[in-house]
């Protein structure tokens, strides 16, 4: 038995051998760094263009901690974004939540005159008028607009909703149309899940507003929410009449651009 070196050849292939594992780790490591490169970039990439909208929503919290007296509001402290320190200068004419006093008159118009048209109709009982931090809302019970599971609209709910297009013609906010159900399954030929009774029933209200003469049909959106989003108890007969409901919004220019950020900047 021959205890002697390796011959020249076979110890250049051991030798070639141990080279080519090195180096294939070495290719793993690299791939591995460029995915990590690639995966940081994205990251930042998502948080330049998200801090728009995280600017307003900061901004539309802090006005609604302010006027309800909160400390949290009374205090700017550190900002959030980067740059901008807490305290913020409104612009010249314009509030905290950068909304011009032109369209803070012009949002006070249209909640007087929905209350106005409300009231002339004997309809105070049924439909809630409201100015928040979101904009102007009017709330109508689905009692008033259809009839039990349609989304077919009652004549006096056309002139109602006409006389709230009338209202609205001048305003150039976006409006949000919303429909809502109780808990209550439906499974109809034409009406499926509660999802396409609010669907439609706000639809329905949309395409009136939109026809009314001087609308301006790109400012409405809706939305479909069915049996989601109660605002009263689904166990009492009283508390569903409340949670079946449309609600018409206009809302503030700043609201639009996070709610509807396709029609606002990005």
């Amino acid at each position: 038995m021959s205890f002697g070196r390796l011959p020249a050849a076979r110890r250049g292939e051991e030798e070639a051998g141990v080279e080519g594992g090195m180096m294939r780790w070495l290719i793993t490591y690299a791939d591995l760094i460029t995915l990590l490169l690639a995966f940081f970039i994205v990251l930042y990439a998502i948080s330049r263009s998200q801090q728009y909208r995280f600017s307003l929503i900061a901004k539309a919290l802090a006005q609604e901690f302010s006027s309800q007296g909160s400390i949290v509001g009374s205090s700017p402290g550190p900002s959030f974004i980067a740059g901008q320190s807490g305290a913020s200068t409104p612009a010249s004419g314009t509030g905290s939540l950068g909304v011009s006093a032109a369209e803070a008159l012009q949002l006070n118009q249209v909640e007087q005159a929905v209350q106005h048209a409300v009231s002339q109709a004997g309809l105070a009982s049924q439909v809630s008028v409201t100015e928040n931090s979101v904009g102007v809302v009017m709330s109508f019970s689905d009692a008033l607009l259809f009839p039990n599971a349609s989304a077919a609209l009652s004549p006096k709910a056309l002139a109602l909703l006409h006389r709230v297009g009338l209202a609205l013609e001048r305003v150039p906010n976006e409006v949000l149309v919303s429909g809502y159900t109780d808990s209550k399954p439906i499974r109809t030929a034409q009406y499926p899940s509660n999802w396409q009774l609010s669907a439609m029933r706000a639809a329905n209200v949309v395409q009136v507003l939109a026809t009314v003469p001087g609308a301006h049909p790109s400012h409405f959106a809706l939305a479909g929410l069915g049996r989601y989003h109660a605002v009263a108890t689904n166990t009492t007969a009283a508390g569903r009449a409340q949670n079946r409901r449309v609600t018409i919004v206009v809302l503030r220019s700043v609201v639009a651009k996070v709610v509807l950020p396709a029609t606002g900047a990005p």
